[in-house]
């Protein structure tokens, strides 16, 4: 690790130094893959340049060297241990070759203490060729571990761009005879294909279709099985297949050597086991931002969604879960193969990666869907040739170091529900279905049950025309199956397993399903109560109300009357957990507002300053317009509450602007509602946009005392 100090007004004895060097110096940046060659075009090219810390102590200014000369540089702010990241661009206008290297950097009056990435060399040619995209692909990235990868242009410009092949051992060892090998590739950015084919020693022994997005990037993944020893050259051949012509481009060859093994190990990873073998070093992580420690003396449920894309832009990774404060962990989402027309209009690259990973599983199987990010990504701790990486192994790590926590998969979501529907009504996709997940859990045993998310049993759901009256006796027999299967596994691992479903939070979506039969195979049922309002449309009202308004303007929008009719219905009450919500939906040019009361009006678009139009993080609302947990507002914003709907809001009258979300007021009355009813616990969406606060208000509620 480089560290650069310079030193002024006076002398500084050497064990205090050596002391502030070990507490401020940052942790080393990681820049991220690009490609090593890139042409002139009119004289110039331009250089997107990009760097990640993922997590560790945090730096206050970065810069980026080239060829040894600082040529760019920019201030960061400072937020503990979380991940910091910055990107430039840089212009080259004389061919040659350059190095590249990112200083992480905390400044402290004429003390300056820094942390060097590593060397990245790229080539400027002087002439031809084509300038790389300067967008970076998202959300599948390469590993920041590994080399570089040379890309060199395609020689044949009408034939894709050249495929990588993803981290993988280099060699294998039989087992029983036999042994698998996960091949994984990758094409950045460039000339798609329709097309992609793996070929062994020569033979084409995998191939699957591919749907092109334009210049964006492609991906494809598939397992091979060798029964006898030697050595293996494994190509990709990335195609673009039309009636007259096959034009292919193919990867740099990879050799797989394949050897005896001696018996007694767990497979082709040489004998590696995730909960004895993984390097434990930074963990435990200590809590982060503003969360505050909790001992659960109700034994209630404490929950939070936590999503795979937000280790990208969000920058929030599994070490920054604030594990010690949770029950649970729902990991969103798991994809089930098959048609998923509603992910294709939403996320077309989501869609064609999601094709990628099915190819060859049958239709309702589940499958990773963003295999670098739970698979491939390195870590802190983690070595070249260990076989499971990413956010998985950052899971192993977590339940090593909190083994109370019970992690989930969530299985669908808003854009991924599409084949539930056929899950529910159809047995033999069910089947499908069923073995493929008790087979991922078996697979990854560092999750501790499934939670379904059908959104929703009846309709109404991202595609409008999937549903019927069937899926309510579905559901219930899905839950009953899945239990069955649950039961049986725990007979082979002697664990036990959970089985939770996110519902929706609205009575009308509550009524489909056949709750008296489908509640005694669930150990929780997650309430959905929020999401009630938005900016989909001009409505106004509380998004998670935990009571209906004076002037509700949808009946059964509320955490109150979702709760009854569930207990109406039969539902003991210790299997229900609300929602709480750690972000607001919101609304510009609110109109028509009378008697100061914004909800009075109508709507216009959604805001703006998310990572969606409508939608913002809590902990950003309120740095931005409430100007702390318990202050009344900023920037001209006011914190409003409703105290018959127990629900806050802000409002700026002066733009016309409102935002209803859950505040740490709102959260702590959730609680006091829980115990009243003797409900199972509270759970949140989604952990990133918290700060703590939300959670910490969890606790409060519920009446855990601060340890």
């Amino acid at each position: 690790m480089f560290k650069q100090l310079v030193i002024g007004g006076g002398s500084l004895s050497l064990l205090l130094l050596a002391a502030q060097i070990q507490a401020n110096t940052p942790n080393a940046p990681v820049i991220s893959w690009m490609p090593a060659d890139y042409q002139l075009q009119h004289g110039s090219v331009q250089v997107p340049v990009r760097w990640d810390m993922w997590w560790g102590s945090n730096g206050n200014k970065w810069y980026l060297h080239k060829n040894d000369s600082a040529v760019y540089s920019a201030a960061l702010t400072a937020d503990g241990q979380n991940a910091q990241s910055g990107s430039t661009t840089l212009t080259f206008t004389q061919p040659g070759s350059y190095q590249l290297q990112v200083s992480l950097c905390q400044v402290s009056g004429a003390t300056e203490e820094c942390a060097q990435s590593g060397i990245t060399t790229i080539t400027i040619g002087g002439s031809g060729g084509t300038v790389p995209d300067p967008v970076e692909p998202d959300p599948v990235e390469p590993d920041p571990v590994d080399p570089d990868p040379v890309e060199p242009a395609p020689t044949n410009p009408a034939a894709p761009a050249k495929p990588v092949f993803g981290w993988s051992e280099n060699s294998v060892t039989l087992t029983g005879g036999s042994a698998n090998l996960n091949l994984s590739w990758n094409m950045w950015w460039g000339n798609n294909g329709n097309l992609w084919q793996l070929k062994q020693n020569g033979a084409v022994v995998h191939s699957a279709a591919l749907t092109a997005n334009g210049q964006q990037a492609q991906s494809g993944s598939t397992s091979v099985n060798f029964s006898s020893t030697g050595n293996y050259n494994f190509v990709v051949s990335l195609c673009q297949q039309s009636s007259s012509a096959l034009l292919c481009t193919d990867s740099d060859i990879k050799t797989v050597a394949v050897t005896a093994g001696s018996g007694g190990d767990n497979g082709g990873d040489g004998g590696f086991n995730p909960w004895t073998d993984l390097d434990m070093t930074a963990w435990p992580h200590p809590l982060k931002q503003s969360n505050q420690a909790y001992s659960n003396t109700t034994g209630k449920k404490v929950g939070a969604y936590f999503v795979e894309w937000g280790i990208y832009g969000r920058a929030f990774h599994a070490a920054d879960i604030p594990a010690q404060n949770l029950t649970h962990i729902y990991y969103g989402f798991i994809p089930v193969c098959g048609a998923n027309p509603s992910l294709q209009a939403a996320n077309p690259q989501g869609h064609a990666a999601l094709v990628s990973q099915c190819a060859g599983k049958p239709d309702y199987s589940v499958v990773v869907h963003d295999a670098f990010a739970a698979l491939e990504k390195g870590y802190p701790g983690d070595v070249w040739d260990q076989p499971i990486r990413g956010i998985f192994a950052e899971l192993y790590r977590l339940k090593l170091a909190h083994p109370h926590v019970k992690i989930l998969p969530s299985v669908g979501g808003w854009t991924l529900s599409d084949p539930l529907y056929q899950v529910g009504v159809n047995p033999a996709a069910r089947a499908v279905f069923i073995e493929s997940m008790i087979d991922f859990i078996r697979t990854y045993d560092f999750f501790d049950g499934i939670d379904i998310d059908w959104e929703f049993p009846g309709g109404g759901g991202a595609t409008p025309e999937l549903g019927s009256p069937q899926d309510g006796a579905g559901f219930a027999t899905l839950m009953r199956e899945l239990r069955e299967a649950l039961d049986a596994l725990s007979v082979e691992t002697g664990r036990d397993y959970e089985l939770a479903a996110a519902m929706s939070g609205g009575v009308q979506k509550l009524s489909v399903v056949d709750w008296e039969d489908a509640h005694q195979y669930m150990d929780y049922i997650n309430l959905m109560t929020y999401d009630y309002y938005g900016a989909w449309n001009g409505v106004l009202g509380h998004q998670t109300g935990l009571y209906p308004s004076a002037n509700s303007p949808i009946s059964g929008f509320s955490a109150d009357e979702a709760v009854q009719y569930l207990l109406n219905r039969g539902v003991p009450p210790d299997k229900i957990a609300l929602g709480a919500a750690m972000y607001g939906r919101g609304w510009q040019n609110v109109a028509g507002v009378s008697g100061n009361n914004p909800f009075s009006g109508t709507g216009g678009a959604g805001i703006g300053g998310g990572w969606e139009p409508g939608i913002m993080d809590y902990k950003k609302i309120e740095a931005d317009f409430m100007g702390g947990p318990e202050a009344n507002g900023v920037n001209g914003f006011t914190v409003g509450w409703d105290d018959t709907a127990k629900a806050s809001y802000v409002w700026n009258p002066a733009t016309n602007t409102l935002i209803s979300m859950d505040t740490k007021r709102s959260v702590r009355e959730k609680g006091a509602y829980i115990l009243q009813h003797q409900l199972g616990g509270i759970f949140a969406w989604e952990i990133d946009a918290d700060n703590g606060h939300i959670l910490n208000a969890m606790h409060e509620g519920l009446g855990h005392p601060q340890q």
